[in-house]
């Protein structure tokens, strides 16, 4: 009897030490990330990253696109996700528990802050706002009771594309009909003539505007000169920590009429706060020191730039990144220190 118990004790512990070792491998080989369009910037660069770290870290991404990152980042604090992006706007929310969090995930949302960090940040998404040639629609403010596609019914855009319109206009979603749909289905839409206005946070130059450009001549509508009021700064600029563009005349084969002041989302990545250190300092090494590469693989990501590495990050950062920031003489904003 002794004897046996013995055995199953010694077997009980084999497979601790098993699952132990295999959470450790997880961790250091095999990084799970999320992110939204496969499209999107965000998405670009971790399939890009997802190229460079085996190669200088001996690490793996698992990216899995498509997703809402209003919930991806609740898995950031059950541990099922090492990265992914995240815009700005939410993280007040994710840390007091509100809005979409407010009701039944409260708890999730606190304890998903909590172990979240920020390695850097990047200016990813500019705001397309796109009608077509014979809408009749010539400015923003034309879009009263138009049809209006404003985004997924889930995640952060319908916060950056209602405070875009009333910024520029003063116009609420009660002033005109506001379609909500997934990322897709609203570009379907559009292609179908069943929208009158079409906001897309896409790259400049992105290939979703020309895919549904290539149908007929379009406008792209903008803040104009609202972008220099001082509604537009407080609420695009300070409180959503955007960053002012303009998308020039003729990035879009079929687009017509002049420049397009717009704004552009910063978009920080996030890893667990339980990383370790080292990886984490690898991982933002690898990053920095390939950044002609990541500019070379998509035009895209040239807003990546060590001259303003931490856009839109609202959150403390990892150490294992400050580690680094250190090293190379970067200076990092109090406000975001560990």
């Amino acid at each position: 009897m002794n004897s046996f118990k013995t055995i199953i004790s010694g077997i009980s512990a084999f497979l601790i030490i098993s699952a132990t070792s295999t959470s450790t491998i997880a961790q250091n080989k095999i990084l799970r990330a999320d992110s939204t369009n496969p499209a999107g910037s965000s998405s670009i660069l971790l399939t890009v990253l997802g190229k460079i770290f085996p190669r200088e870290t001996g690490v793996s991404l698992q990216l899995n696109t498509g997703q809402t990152l209003t919930r991806s980042v609740l898995k950031l604090g059950t541990g099922d996700l090492e990265m992914m992006p995240m815009v700005p706007q939410i993280i007040p929310w994710l840390k007091a528990g509100k809005k979409m969090y407010k009701k039944k995930l409260q708890k999730q949302a606190k304890k998903a802050y909590a172990n979240s960090r920020a390695i850097f940040g990047f200016p990813a998404s500019a705001i397309h706002i796109m009608t077509w040639q014979d809408s009749g629609i010539k400015t923003l403010a034309d879009i009263k009771g138009k049809v209006v596609y404003m985004g997924p019914p889930a995640g952060g855009f319908w916060v950056q594309s209602t405070s875009y319109i009333k910024a520029v206009t003063g116009l609420t979603p009660k002033d005109f009909k506001a379609v909500r749909l997934p990322w897709g289905q609203g570009m379907q839409a559009m292609l179908d003539g069943k929208l009158d206005v079409f906001l897309r946070p896409t790259a400049i130059g992105s290939a979703v505007i020309n895919q549904i450009g290539a149908k007929n001549k379009f406008y792209l509508l903008g803040a104009g000169k609202a972008a220099d009021s001082k509604q537009w700064k407080e609420v695009m600029i300070k409180r959503l920590k955007n960053d002012n563009i303009t998308i020039p005349a003729g990035t879009y084969p079929n687009q017509l009429g002049g420049d397009a002041r717009t704004t552009i989302a910063n978009n920080s990545i996030l890893v667990r706060a339980d990383m370790d250190d080292k990886l984490i300092y690898k991982l933002v090494k690898a990053t920095w020191e390939n950044l002609d590469e990541i500019h070379k693989s998509a035009v895209v990501l040239k807003t990546l730039s060590p001259k303003n590495p931490f856009a839109g990050v609202n959150l403390p950062l990892h150490p294992g990144a400050v580690k680094y920031y250190n090293e190379v003489g970067i200076k990092i904003p109090a406000e975001i220190l560990p």
